[in-house]
């Protein structure tokens, strides 16, 4: 709500755009729901995912044992306080997720995730995000999921929160760009290839 109202007064074509990738993040209706990255991720071009931000990528676990979606959520909030927030508690970071869970489910019919928090206590040069792929899908609200993008940005540029979760669509819009996500076998090779894919090809 209070980053999409910062884009209400741009033009019409950026301001559907944001409408309609917001509500599908936030999972508000079905009939956009269903239609998931797909149609949105394609549609975005390199000015609106703006090729000058780089998205610092601080850390990526391939393959990760989890049961359940509030499981992953603790390990992303552990990360981001290991590497991004060492400030601020892995209890309030994964308070900060879940509360945004229960508003609406971040999970989309491709089979990913994106938790994410934008916070005043979060300075705008510790905005970041985990990847996590899992070892295997996991049910998350209706859908089965195995990439997870946890992000955390800062209320004081919601803009580099919204182009983050732009870039992030784009590059999870491609079919084969998840399946090789997946098959990465190890932290390196995952981070590395989500890092080319988001900050090197935009």
């Amino acid at each position: 709500g209070v980053v999409l109202g910062l884009f209400w007064g741009c033009s019409g074509i950026l301001r559907a755009f944001f409408h309609k990738l917001f509500r599908i993040l936030n999972n508000r209706s079905d009939a956009v729901s269903a239609q998931g990255f797909t149609k949105v991720g394609n549609a975005i071009n390199s000015r609106l995912v703006n090729a000058s931000q780089k998205i610092k990528i601080a850390s990526a676990s391939a393959r990760t044992d989890c049961d359940e979606h509030h499981d992953i959520l603790s390990q992303i909030a552990l990360r981001v306080h290991q590497t991004i927030l060492p400030n601020f508690p892995h209890h309030a970071l994964t308070t900060a997720l879940n509360k945004r869970e229960l508003i609406n489910f971040t999970s989309t019919p491709e089979g990913v995730a994106l938790p994410h928090a934008i916070r005043d206590e979060i300075e705008p040069n510790a905005s970041g995000i985990v990847l996590f792929t899992l070892l295997r899908p996991i049910l998350w609200c209706s859908h089965q999921v195995q990439i997870v993008v946890g992000l955390f940005g800062s209320t004081a540029q919601p803009w580099v929160h919204v182009r983050s979760l732009a870039r992030i669509a784009r590059v999870c819009s491609q079919d084969n760009m998840r399946q090789q996500l997946i098959a990465c076998a190890d932290d390196v090779a995952l981070l590395n290839l989500f890092d080319k894919e988001c900050n090197n090809d935009v």
